[in-house]
């Protein structure tokens, strides 16, 4: 495997991050102590139900993103992924015609485009809902075709440092929808367009471009925390992550978070994409397929557990989205609620502690005429797809884990002990368990549960990096 580092280093000025609203103490999500699990600042459990709005700080006006924050928190979501310098592009302003940066120089953010990011947070946060915060789109890192943009090891950190002191204790997920290790991804994807297998280009390591992006952030929000609070400022660690796509390329790890950054310790969440397609669009890994999102979920809970391995909690952080066609291709059908639902129920009792929704429309903030569909799905208004079903059966995988106690919260492990063969009767028609625990204050969760989820399948585990 040809490999190369992605390496450029400049002196740079100290941006500066005054938010207009200063972010709680309150707002912090730490792993549970088992490191399974998240938690909120005073111990309580804290159960991941995002939904997807990528594009909800660029797309939405305050009076839209107010309708929608609303809908989402009467639904019981607690976790909203949103992009700060988004894929709309360094040149394309938002609703209120402000760029994020000045003179398109990512050391240079705009004001007055931070200060309305600032302006939906406390909005969010006011009906109970939390940002993840996804720093940039990762074609900032690298392109399709692999070449560098304007996130580098030159811009990188201070950019990381910008967002960690203005916005502490807010989840991060770096960079959306790409991978660390990268090739000329758009001559691969033609390649199995024609049928065949391409042949191997050259691979670049981004992940310094990572490193110096996280490692800014945690400066940042230690900076920003060390101002009120200096004891907790030394041994802060931000809830991060990176959001990986699928297995484009053979010759690497695989997409998940671990599998890249295991041994950092900026890495506190472990995370991955099940992805939207249910057949291989990317011979590499035939298996990851969006219908089996509980073996990526599987890989990363075992990760702890193997010599060397560190615990961390769990997420399938892009599960296919409800009305986006199959694979993103108009001739195949769009994936319903029944189809959604199924997986957030394996994801979340193979051991994931909680599970992303998104819905097409939504995720891309659709406003035809203005903000269009890139069309892997109907080209529909945001605001037709915010009443689609699955987003109101979400809450009800939240509740079968939360209502039965913080010690069977904290506690819980897959259980597929109790599937008994891969052929078995039993077993064809149940999907992954999970122990919820016996005896006051516990509950217990019937195995009837579980009938909810599609059948098994037998697969070999793949070679790889786990």
């Amino acid at each position: 495997m040809l490999l190369k580092s992605a390496l450029f280093y400049i002196a740079l000025p100290t941006l500066q991050a005054v938010a207009a609203w200063q972010v709680p103490t309150e707002y912090a999500i730490t792993p549970s102590s088992n490191g399974r699990f998240l938690q909120e600042a005073d111990g309580k459990p804290f159960f991941w139900q995002a939904d997807t709005a990528w594009l909800l700080f660029h797309h939405l006006n305050f009076s839209e993103a107010e309708t929608y924050l609303s809908d989402r928190a009467s639904k019981g979501f607690t976790m909203v992924l949103a992009v700060g310098f988004t894929q709309a592009g360094i040149d394309s302003p938002n609703r209120n015609g402000d760029l994020p940066f000045l003179n398109e120089d990512v050391t240079k953010p705009n004001e007055a485009y931070w200060a309305y990011v600032d302006s939906v947070v406390e909005l969010a946060w006011n009906k109970g809902i939390r940002i993840c915060m996804v720093p940039a789109w990762g074609k900032y890192v690298h392109g399709s075709d692999n070449s560098g943009s304007v996130l580098n090891t030159s811009t990188a950190y201070p950019f990381g440092k910008f967002l960690g002191q203005r916005y502490p204790y807010l989840p991060k997920t770096l960079v959306g929808d790409t991978n660390p290790y990268w090739q000329n991804k758009t001559a691969v994807k033609a390649g199995y367009t024609n049928g065949g297998a391409p042949p191997t280009y050259e691979v670049t390591d981004w992940s310094p471009v990572y490193d110096d992006l996280a490692n800014g952030i945690v400066a940042g929000e230690r900076q920003a925390i060390a101002a009120t609070s200096a004891q907790n400022a030394t041994t802060w660690s931000p809830l991060m992550s990176i959001h990986p796509t699928n297995q484009w390329f053979t010759g690497g790890p695989l997409a998940l978070a671990h599998a890249f950054f295991g041994n950092r310790p900026w890495l506190t969440l472990d995370a991955s994409q099940s992805g939207h397609a249910d057949y291989p669009p990317n011979p590499p890994i035939p298996w990851w397929n969006c219908r089996r999102g509980w073996e990526p979920v599987e890989l990363m809970y075992a990760a702890g557990s193997v010599p060397g391995g560190r615990v961390r909690p769990v997420i399938d952080n892009e599960a296919h989205y409800e009305n986006r066609y199959n694979n993103g291709n108009s001739s195949k059908a769009s994936w319903n609620a029944s189809d959604v639902r199924i997986g957030s129920w394996q994801a979340v009792f193979s051991g994931a502690a909680g599970l992303t929704y998104g819905a097409n429309a939504i995720q891309q903030c659709i406003i035809p005429g203005l903000f269009e569909s890139d069309g892997s799905g109907p080209s529909e208004n945001w605001l037709e797809d915010l009443v689609l079903p699955g987003s109101s059966q979400m809450q009800w995988i939240k509740k079968a884990i939360t209502d039965r106690g913080i010690t069977t919260y904290f506690n819980r492990v897959p259980a597929q002990d109790i599937i008994r063969d891969s052929e078995d009767v039993y077993a064809a028609h149940h999907r992954w368990t999970c122990r919820l625990g016996a005896g006051p204050g516990c509950g217990s969760l019937v195995e009837g549960v579980v009938s909810l989820v599609n059948e098994r399948t037998a697969y070999t585990m793949p070679q790889g990096y786990y």
